[in-house]
């Protein structure tokens, strides 16, 4: 599945990262509430612009981007 961030720009995203998006859609949410591993996909999902991030004093918090839309049924190239 891709997701659609801007005009034009588009970036693809696995089943288990939708399902990580789809549990994670309302509100911000602090790293220091994640498990290892969901925290390590909270990050690689913010670097695809996914998520965006706050950096405060001791912890990073995370919400989900407002600007980006589901694309179903495109060809990945």
């Amino acid at each position: 599945m891709f997701i659609k961030i801007a005009p034009k720009v588009k970036v693809y995203v696995s089943e288990e990262h939708l399902a990580f998006i789809e549990t994670h859609n309302e509100g911000s949410f602090r790293a220091s509430e994640l498990t290892t591993a969901d925290s390590i996909t909270a990050k690689h999902l913010a670097d695809k612009a996914i998520f965006v991030r706050k950096k405060l004093d001791n912890d990073t918090q995370y919400a989900l981007n407002r600007s980006i839309k589901l694309v179903p049924n495109d060809n990945k190239k």
